[in-house]
């Protein structure tokens, strides 16, 4: 890597404000001012690439605060409060995390460009890499990134292999900066810290973007199939595929073929048959293997409420208006199972005793900014959006489930259908 001293100026960001500031340097330390001789980098997430087999959130909000770094006076001010991006990892694959080596002081004139970075990982089972990621989008044959000759603009990409330590373990990377004494007539002797990031191996309920990937590809095959109504066939059209096509979901997001019903389409044969008689017969048998780490079971009625005397005689396009839903009894459930886990999660959901099968899937990877989705043989339904507004969601997909027994069963039949939940989790 060539040796350039940077001489113009960078491209600032806006700070994030204070949060939970931590001072990790000396009083000392911190009081200093900053000189040309420096090396003052930020190592920061590079937001215009991708992690691989990790999550990455600088999410701050109610409910989720994010540490901040205070890096010291010998900092522009822009650069002070340093946000400590929080991470999960996967458990048995190697994460990759763009990085980008920014300017953090910028002084009138010439100044030392570059100098030496060191990682220190909390844990030391934790194995760090490190790749040049000049011009590369995480290619073969990479060339490995010089830590001893870092420079400001670079941009890297930091390796975390964690395989050695167990799900749900918390270790912090920090970084550090030194002058490497190249400097033109002085030399630096300043060594501080530049960036940190809080790591967290993938717990078994919760799956990273490339898992739920997977899970994606499965919901538009089988959705193209079925949607193609055809007369024969695995999907035929007289077939209620809802509780086949949510095992083959479950499945390809666990990549298990073994413990899950499986169709290989080229061949037109089942490779592998499950006993799939109803939902909550299904889901009791996955738990019962491993695949759930919590569930809810609850009486229809105590989650959809009719509003209208006359609800049997109003059409199923028109059922939503006559239930109205009883909230928290859903969310509350959801809330204990996601909160301080970034990432998604996935749930195997069954309606009025098993009269419909569905996915519901929940993208926390932004907890600020939860998302939910449920699907279907028919891939993505019209319930989704906002977590906050999930049970308006299920209200929606059960509605005509519920009235279908209302209008097929005495009042007294409402008391007895169930609906449920299962958290999926690898076992």
């Amino acid at each position: 890597m060539s040796k350039i001293k940077a001489l113009g100026l960078p491209n600032k960001i806006k700070a994030l404000g204070l949060g939970n500031t931590i001072e990790l340097r000396d009083s000392k330390t911190a009081t200093v001012e900053g000189n040309r001789y420096d090396f003052l980098p930020v190592v920061k997430i590079n937001g215009s690439e991708n992690p691989k087999n990790a999550i990455v959130s600088l999410a701050d909000c109610a409910g989720y605060k994010l540490e901040y770094l205070n890096l010291g006076n010998d900092y522009d001010k822009e650069w002070k409060n340093y946000p400590v991006s929080n991470i999960v990892i996967a458990k048995n694959s190697v994460a990759r995390i763009p990085l980008l080596v920014k300017m953090g002081y910028d002084p009138v004139g010439w100044q030392d460009g570059d100098g030496i970075l060191e990682f220190k990982s909390s844990n030391t089972s934790v194995k760090l890499k490190f790749i040049d990621n000049d011009d590369t989008d995480y290619d073969n044959d990479e060339d490995k990134y010089d830590l001893k000759d870092a420079e400001y603009g670079d941009e890297l990409v930091l390796e975390i292999d964690a395989k050695a330590l167990a799900r749900g373990t918390k270790f912090s990377v920090s970084i550090f900066a030194s002058d490497d004494g190249d400097g033109i007539s002085s030399s630096s002797k300043r060594k501080g810290i530049c960036g940190k990031f809080n790591v967290k191996v993938v717990e078994k309920d919760v799956f990273l973007k490339e898992e739920i990937g997977n899970l994606d590809s499965m919901i538009k095959l089988i959705s193209s199939k079925i949607n193609s109504k055809p007369n024969t066939g695995e999907y035929r059209k007289s077939r209620n595929y809802c509780v086949f096509a949510t095992d083959r979901f479950i499945g390809a997001l666990l990549n298990n073929k073994k413990d899950f019903y499986t169709y290989n389409d080229d061949k037109d044969i089942v490779t592998n048959l499950e006993s799939l008689q109803s939902g909550t017969y299904r889901a009791e048998n996955i738990r019962k293997k491993g695949y759930v780490s919590n569930y809810v079971i609850y009486k229809d009625n105590e989650l959809l409420k009719p509003i209208h005397a006359n609800i049997q005689k109003i059409q199923d396009d028109l059922t939503y208006d006559a239930l109205s839903i009883n909230k928290g009894i859903l969310m509350n459930f959801i809330k204990k199972d996601i909160s301080n886990k970034l990432g998604f999660h996935v749930y195997y959901t069954t309606y009025s005793d098993d009269f419909h099968v569905q996915t519901l899937i929940i993208d926390n990877s932004n907890p600020c900014d939860a998302k939910y989705r449920i699907v279907d043989q028919h891939g993505e339904t019209t319930s989704n959006g906002k977590l906050s507004a999930i049970e308006e969601g299920f209200k929606n997909q059960s509605s005509w489930t519920y009235v279908n027994f209302y209008l097929n069963h005495n009042k007294q039949a409402l008391t007895k259908t169930i609906s449920s939940l299962w958290k999926i989790q690898r076992n």
